[in-house]
């Protein structure tokens, strides 16, 4: 018995000694594995990818694809949208990837920036893991998880990378890599937005520093990156700053008559703190019970551990406070009296949305996980068994991050195809076949003329090269907002829910009616028929439209002064056309 104790024993200590030798290895060569595993999919699938196409395909990658066509260009407007939108209402998110749009096909640009978000994200979160924990392995762990979350990678860097942007914080803080630290900056800087994320980190780099100054340290580097990042942001965002500074944006934005939406505080705070918010899903529900287990577990050890335990553990309480501050600030810019301030405001106090700290969410929560783990990692035997037990502590949120990731779609479309799985693919989004045969049908130089849209999204017109007369923006001038409502003020009427969501948000000028309300995305499948509208076609024509694409048939279009010149459709394309000329 006390031999094969002995044994036993001896195994534990050769399997701690072999994953404590791997734990000091160099393993960020595992991420570049995952994104060649994760990116397989793409490849087979080609065009036949799928994407979320919620502000993203139908709107943001837009920015990028007309920046991209007038790259170089001296223009003050883009024509082919909303009758001629002004560059400043289609800024793009990450303005270092313009010039992969203007060289590439769309689809090829947007796969190389999302294969660039995936790196960024793995290789942001092992560094700054391995640097405040020491431990490669929990490294790999964390980041193989926060890389794979659902980012949209039309937003750049902004959710991504900012634990990269921290592993450079953290290096300037210690004096090393610099010249790396400042390129990695220059990199975070153009690949993210002022509005989305940047004043975040700003603000809590200005808050670093004068922490910093009232525990008199002195540290040129921290400073000198806090400027570096800063005027990266002043020159890319230098049109904003105008704006602002000196109100030269030259139009009313429609944003003057967006209303803010209140939300009960509680809840807010709530759903937020256990879900993330828009755009930022960091699928983190599954990590708060392991993470409030491990710091509880913490604080019966606390007096007797060593000051660097103690330091580490005063982080994480330091973390989750920042977690639950996050939360509320959230629910406090959702609250009722804060909502009706703002909503009295005029300009960019009005739209401003300041609660979107919580797109520090993913890379927030994930770092606490690791810093949790990292308490009990290392120390004493048991490595293997502690190894389990971490991952069983993550394994609910890998499914979760496996079932909501662009690798699981894709491996799903490709395994069942959009017959089983509903998804809509690149390729019958855009339809560019059928997009072609609406252009050869007309048969003019697409500048000559304009065409709306019923039913439908106006981004795959936009994206062949048409001219259209409506649009998706969140900055465009008022003036024109009101003269499309003019368009479907009849229809408006009909529907307050509908006239409410134009009215008071409006950044979708689109052909809104009774019949379907807000909807845009009717596919040719859906036998969609559209009764008794009232379209000022007048109103329309005024706006230089000469074409409506229909995602259904209009009964009274002769009554409308509409001729229909036929239907359109493709084997691949998710749309029906049923083109009128007024």
């Amino acid at each position: 018995m006390r031999a094969k104790m002995a044994r036993s024993r001896e195994l534990i200590r050769k399997i701690d000694k072999g994953i404590m030798r791997l734990d000091q290895l160099p393993l960020w060569w595992v991420g570049a594995i995952l994104a060649v595993a994760v990116f397989i999919p793409f490849f087979i699938l080609g065009e036949g990818s799928v994407f979320p196409i919620h502000d993203q395909l139908d709107e943001t990658i837009m920015a990028y694809v007309l920046n991209a066509r007038h790259l170089w260009e001296k223009t003050a407007f883009f024509p082919e949208l909303l009758g001629g939108i002004p560059v400043s209402g289609m800024q793009p998110s990450a303005v270092l990837f313009i010039p992969l749009y203007a060289v590439l096909p769309a689809l090829t640009a947007f796969l190389i920036q999302y294969l660039i978000v995936f790196l960024a994200g793995f290789f942001g979160m092992y560094l700054c893991v391995k640097k405040l924990t020491g431990s490669s392995i929990l490294a790999v762990m964390t980041g193989g998880l926060f890389c794979m979350l659902p980012f949209q990678p039309i937003y750049g860097l902004s959710v991504a990378g900012v634990p990269l942007l921290l592993w450079c914080f953290l290096c300037l803080y210690q004096e090393k890599h610099i010249v790396l630290s400042f390129l990695l900056i220059l990199f975070f800087g153009l690949s993210t937005h002022l509005v989305l994320i940047g004043y975040a980190v700003l603000g809590f780099w200005a808050l670093a520093i004068f922490i910093m100054l009232l525990r008199k340290k002195r540290n040129k580097w921290i400073l000198f990156g806090f400027c570096w990042l800063t005027g990266i942001y002043l020159v890319v965002n230098h049109s904003l700053f105008l704006e602002l500074v000196l109100g030269s944006a030259g139009y009313v934005s429609h944003r003057e008559e967006l209303v803010n939406e209140a939300a009960p505080f509680w809840s807010t705070v709530r759903e937020v703190f256990i879900n993330s918010a828009q755009h930022a899903d960091s699928l983190h529900r599954y990590l708060i019970l392991p993470i409030l287990l491990m710091a509880a577990a913490g604080a019966a050890v606390y007096k007797k551990a060593d000051n660097e335990w103690k330091k580490r553990y005063l982080w994480i309480l330091a973390g989750l406070a920042l977690l639950i501050g996050i939360a509320f600030f959230y629910g406090f810019c959702r609250w009722q009296p804060v909502v009706d301030f703002k909503n009295g405001c005029q300009g960019f106090l009005r739209y401003f949305q300041a609660e979107r700290l919580y797109w520090l969410y993913p890379s927030l929560w994930y770092l606490e996980f690791a810093l949790c783990l990292s308490l009990w990692w290392g120390r004493g035997t048991w490595q293997g068994f502690k190894l389990l037990v971490f991952f069983l502590l993550a394994l609910p949120t890998l499914g979760e991050v496996k079932e909501n990731s662009y690798f699981y779609l894709n491996v799903n479309q490709i395994n069942n195809g959009s017959g089983i799985t509903g998804y809509i693919s690149w390729e019958s989004y855009y339809a560019e076949d059928l997009m072609q045969l609406l252009e050869d049908e007309i048969g003019r130089d697409m500048k000559d003329y304009r065409v709306v849209h019923l039913g439908m999204s106006p981004a795959p017109a936009l994206m062949h090269g048409f001219y259209t007369a409506d649009g998706y923006s969140n900055n465009y001038p008022l003036t024109y907002k009101r003269r499309f409502r003019r368009v479907i003020e009849k229809e408006l009427e009909k529907n307050p829910e509908t006239a409410a969501y134009f009215d008071t948000w409006g950044s979708r000028c689109y052909l809104f009616n009774s019949c379907t309300g807000i909807a845009w995305m009717l596919g040719k499948d859906m036998g969609i028929v559209y009764q008794g509208l009232e379209i000022d076609t007048e109103a329309l024509r005024k706006l230089e439209c000469e074409y409506v694409f229909s995602a259904g048939a209009v009964e009274n279009a002769e009554e409308l002064g509409w001729k229909l010149r036929g239907y359109f459709e493709t084997e691949k394309s998710y749309w029906g056309v049923w083109m009128y000329e007024l």
